[in-house]
């Protein structure tokens, strides 16, 4: 579990390093038709859209957020541990692994992104606040994975019956039985089932 986070991490910041430089190299919004909106491409909000106060403010919505989700998604593995379904608690597992992991990201960045506001960073700051607003997104769509996650019961087919049916026309003679051996005088042939030799 702890490799898979790693691997998402690195995903996530791969990501993001592309979402910044295409934002980056699209100006500071200022002019632009559409600010005020949301990127319709990626719904990250446009970093001209919120003062670096409210960017803050977003910042630890999303933070509030991500420990509320961690919280919830822990009671509910705690829950199908207590009920014993394997499945179930293996999907819930992975989820909380991936929202522990991106939530010390955002801890990381929440920090940086305070540090930049005070010192009037904007460059900084606004690639701090798309960092948080991507993983504001993944917290979204790991509660929705959380919430759809299945249990055993889901593959249990319940009480089955077998049905055995048997041919009519099948021998009712048992062929490891051998019958008596006739007299000396009168010729006899073995049942195919007997490995008797012949007298």
């Amino acid at each position: 579990m702890r490799a898979w986070a790693w691997i998402s991490l690195c995903l996530l910041l791969a990501g993001v390093g592309g979402l910044a430089y295409a934002q980056g190299t699209g100006g500071t919004g200022g002019g632009s038709d559409d600010d005020g909106s949301e990127d319709a491409s990626t719904g990250v909000t446009r970093r001209a859209d919120l003062t670096p106060e409210e960017q803050v403010t977003e910042a630890e919505r999303i933070q509030t957020g991500a420990r509320s989700l961690s919280q919830r998604v822990m009671g509910m593995l705690d829950e199908a541990r207590r009920e014993g379904d394997v499945v179930r608690v293996t999907c819930l597992d992975d989820k909380l692994t991936q929202i522990n992991a991106h939530a010390h990201t955002l801890d990381d960045r929440i920090e940086s992104l305070q540090e930049a506001t005070t010192t009037a960073d904007g460059d900084r700051r606004n690639h701090e606040f798309t960092v948080i607003s991507v993983l504001g997104q993944n917290f979204q769509q790991l509660e929705r994975d959380a919430n759809e996650c299945i249990g055993q019961s889901m593959f249990e087919t319940g009480t089955t019956r077998v049905v055995t049916e048997i041919d009519p026309n099948t021998p009712t003679t048992d062929p490891s039985l051998t019958p008596a051996t006739p007299q000396e005088n009168i010729p006899y042939l073995p049942p195919p089932g007997s490995t008797r030799p012949m007298p």
